[in-house]
């Protein structure tokens, strides 16, 4: 490095030029990688080639200065890649039917919804938002009796919860979505106001016990070691308040929403007791056909990489370069693989965008499974009160 460094402007004027050098030769590449397209999309060839893109890797990047090498070697990484985007885009615009989508319309007043839970419960509110005008709604024991009812085509709706703001992803949901094969058709976002609960005569001071759903007690810690309440485990949190309620008994308590209280008879000696003043859960309902609607504003997808560096950073990078807003990512151990992992994101956007499909397309061509779980619209519940 020199001691005596030239003027700013005369670097930045000199570091202007080579940039506009390296916009042309940008342009002649880009040009290249049409020809490649056109010979590809005659021939039906892959377009990327592992062991030509490592070979140039290896090639030139031994060309490069040893102090400079990691970074002209990210910066050929960068440049193969959006060659590879282009080239996709290229040959998806000529011929759609590429990228293989079944589409099924949507049914937005679905005659039978099912639920998991009581009446009362948080899913149940998500159901009544979701689809008013259900000409039947029920409720079953499990997520996974959920899945199956929709599976079975015993409901044509299934609503779970997947996400909440204080206490993260609800992973079985997840897991559920691909072992049934199921796609998401809307969603919906309500602030959980839960509350401690108890029989009639109890107080705060007579409470020993507080019962509710895993997540609902994880948004709740504060107040619940505040208060020296041991926690136990329910399947819902109206199934918590119809238990507490049905033992009479007054050192139990239910952390549950006021309806739950008021239907199933209990006194509320506690309101909102989240830790999070703000908490909001986003509920998904499932059916049986994948649906697209130029208006949705998140697509789910789930995939599989190759077990090798970088393979990760590729991927969300491939989003990155179509300009697609990454909004969530978390991962599940694989089955019978130990340390190998399927990842789940979700993306801003409509499976009806080109660019959304251009990208699902490339994401398609060069990991090892791709799964699309849903293209649907996020409410509020500020929308729907």
């Amino acid at each position: 490095m020199q001691n005596n460094p030239r003027p700013l402007d005369e670097t930045r004027a000199e570091i202007t030029a080579i940039d506009q050098q390296i916009q042309q030769l940008f342009l002649r590449r880009m040009a290249c990688a049409e020809q490649v397209a056109a010979y590809k999309l005659k021939t039906g060839d892959a377009i990327l080639k592992p062991d030509r893109e490592q070979y140039l890797l290896e090639t030139l990047g031994a060309q490069a200065p040893d102090g400079l090498r990691q970074e002209y070697v990210s910066m050929l990484k960068s440049v193969m890649r959006v060659s590879r985007k282009h080239q996709y885009e290229t040959i998806l615009s000529c011929e759609p039917a590429r990228l293989e989508l079944t589409l099924a319309p949507r049914c937005d007043q679905p005659a039978r919804v099912v639920y998991q839970g009581l009446p009362a419960s948080y899913q149940a509110q998500a159901a009544a938002a979701m689809f008013p005008d259900a000409k039947e709604v029920s409720h079953v024991p499990t997520f996974e009796d959920v899945f199956r009812a929709v599976s079975e085509g015993r409901a044509d709706a299934g609503v779970v919860p997947v996400e909440n703001s204080t206490v993260g992803t609800i992973h079985e949901a997840c897991d559920l979505l691909v072992q049934y094969d199921l796609h998401i058709s809307h969603s919906h976002v309500d602030h959980i106001y839960n509350c401690l609960c108890a029989c009639p005569g109890a107080t705060l001071q007579s409470v020993r016990t507080a019962y509710s759903i895993k997540p609902a007690l994880g948004q709740c810690q504060n107040f619940l070691k505040e208060h020296g309440l041991e926690q136990q485990e329910a399947a819902n949190t109206a199934v918590a308040a119809q238990m507490v309620a049905a033992s009479g008994d007054l050192t139990l308590a239910a952390v549950c929403s006021e309806q739950a209280a008021a239907l199933y008879g209990l006194t509320v000696l506690a309101h909102n007791i989240n830790d999070d003043k703000q908490n909001q859960t986003r509920f998904i309902a499932v059916s049986r056909g994948l649906s697209a609607r130029s208006d949705d504003n998140r697509i789910s997808l789930v995939f599989t990489l190759p077990h090798k560096n970088g393979s990760l950073a590729a991927a969300l990078s491939v989003c990155a370069d179509h300009e697609i807003n990454l909004t969530e990512i978390h991962s599940r151990p694989l089955p019978e693989t130990p340390w190998n992992y399927r990842f789940y994101i979700d993306l801003e956007g409509s499976l009806c965008d080109p660019a959304v499909r251009a990208m699902i397309y490339q994401l398609s061509e060069e990991l090892s499974t791709v799964r699309i779980l849903g293209s649907y619209r996020i409410s509020d519940s500020t929308e729907t009160r």
